[in-house]
């Protein structure tokens, strides 16, 4: 927040909240349809090439691996790109990677080709538009974060819903490499998306302060810096937009020069210039990381094997496609609640009603997995898809609330490495889990557990917080009565 003064009125830069905020939404909205509208009907886009290609369960589960942790890897290196390109200049590349990964695809003919195109070069466009979509959406909205999260991703899921019965009817006329020649057609419009991602700098909002007010906010932030905000620290998320670096980072880099030998000089600016020390010490070790990533990885995990899994037990196509599409629907009402509650959950808590939907992830994936009857399988699916919102919609709230608005990009870069490195070790064993035991309810029931270690340390963890929070207050209580 910047205070400006022209003729005796003093004005602060503020996030706009609105505005072109709204084009921003739109743009992110596209790119969420591009890239995340077909992920639950990768088993059912992919079966007749799983088949030609003589692909079993450990080979899928390493291939999601392989396309997760490349999402993790090109999500993490997103902010240290930013310091050398524009950026819309790294969307522009982000998205035309992505988009030649999925065309290839279309001319697959081995497990090689299939892992470079479809595993490779789409995770790694992935990764950096999906960071960048969070990103700037974390910095044009402030006060009404949730709701813009909540809108872009509801207004995608309503396009999810209808993608299963589209991809039906799309394999049926032109089979799935014509199938995934319609689902590029649709993807390329992310790079319209990424035209439309202006720089938030342009478009800041100045708000008259009165004098009274400034002057206690000006001793407030005498008395205590970590209160402290600057013009720089609303747009430091943005720095990516020139092409120099703040010459903070040069005085730090020049302390290490000439303090340290030629060797560890090099290796300390190459970690400081990719990884934000300070995140690790706050924000790596605690639930918003760790946790979240570990149900970001059993999410993304279930949906890829529940289609086959149902085609294991019988079901048929249209079997499927229907389940899916409740499923999508489920996900579908969820956000939408989001949209019109989103005022009254941030009262609550974007931490607490995370874990509100572990549990129901967790409740719906055990009754599922207890009952045979396909009625009651599909409505456990409907159910799993309002999870499966709280899952994907509030993970990038639950970040922005752990970290400061300059240090998003790099935490959810973290947080996406570790989501690759489950996907990349646990994903294959939960593969090979299935392929020994001949049973998906096995691998299912692996996967269950890990929302309920997450939801236990979670709920220790803000407890805690809470009881620590309980404690400083009658301390200073305590101390200004003496």
């Amino acid at each position: 927040m910047d205070v400006k003064k022209t003729k005796n009125k003093k004005y602060e830069l503020v996030a706009p909240d609105g505005g072109w905020g709204y084009m921003i939404c739109l743009g992110v909205i596209l790119n969420m349809i591009s890239i995340t509208s077909f992920v639950h009907c990768f088993g059912i886009i992919y079966k007749e090439l799983f088949i030609e290609l003589k692909m079993d369960c450990t080979s899928i589960t390493f291939f999601n691996g392989l396309t997760c942790f490349g999402i993790a890897v090109s999500g993490f290196f997103t902010s240290p790109l930013l310091k050398y390109m524009s950026f819309r200049k790294l969307g522009f590349l982000a998205a035309l990677i992505f988009n030649i990964g999925l065309f290839g695809t279309v001319f697959t003919n081995s497990q090689l080709h299939f892992f470079i195109f479809q595993g490779l070069l789409q995770s790694i466009g992935h990764g950096i538009v999906i960071n960048l979509s969070f990103t700037i959406l974390n910095n044009y909205f402030v006060k009404r974060r949730l709701l813009a999260v909540s809108f872009t991703q509801t207004v995608a899921a309503a396009f999810g819903f209808l993608t299963p019965q589209m991809v039906k009817w799309a394999i049926e006329m032109y089979g799935f490499r014509g199938c995934v020649m319609l689902i590029t057609g649709i993807s390329m419009h992310n790079l319209f998306a990424i035209i439309l991602m202006q720089p938030v700098s342009w478009h800041m909002k100045k708000v008259e302060v009165f004098e009274d007010i400034e002057n206690e906010t000006y001793s407030l932030l005498v008395k205590d810096k970590k209160y402290a905000t600057k013009k720089e620290d609303l747009t430091a998320s943005n720095y990516s937009y020139n092409k120099s670096e703040s010459a903070t980072v040069e005085d730090n880099l020049k302390i290490v020069e000439e303090t340290a030998n030629a060797n560890s000089s090099r290796l300390k600016k190459f970690v400081n210039h990719i990884i934000d020390v300070s995140l690790f010490r706050t924000f790596f070790l605690s639930n918003a990381c760790i946790g979240a990533a570990l149900a970001l990885f059993t999410e993304m995990t279930f949906t890829l094997m529940v289609p086959q899994a149902l085609y294991f037990s019988g079901w048929s196509e249209n079997e499927v496609a229907w389940a899916v599409s409740l499923n999508a629907f489920g996900d579908l009402v969820a956000r939408t609640l989001l949209i019109f509650m989103s005022s009254l959950l941030v009262k609550v808590g974007s931490h607490q009603i995370y874990i509100v939907g572990l549990v129901i992830a967790f409740g719906s994936r055990l009754g599922m997995l207890w009952s045979d009857n396909r009625r009651v399988i599909t409505t456990f699916m409907t159910i799993m898809g309002i999870s499966r919102c709280s899952i994907m919609v509030l993970t990038p709230v639950v970040v922005a609330d752990s970290v400061e608005q300059k240090l998003f990009s790099s935490a959810m870069g973290l947080l996406f490495l570790i989501f690759g490195f489950f996907n990349l070790i646990v994903g294959p064993v939960i593969g090979a889990v299935r392929d020994l035991t001949d049973s998906y309810a096995t691998a299912f029931y692996i996967l269950t557990s890990f929302y309920a270690i997450v939801i236990m340390f979670w709920t220790i963890e803000l407890f805690y917080k809470k009881s620590k929070h309980k404690r400083q207050s009658r301390a200073d209580i305590t101390s200004s009565k003496s």
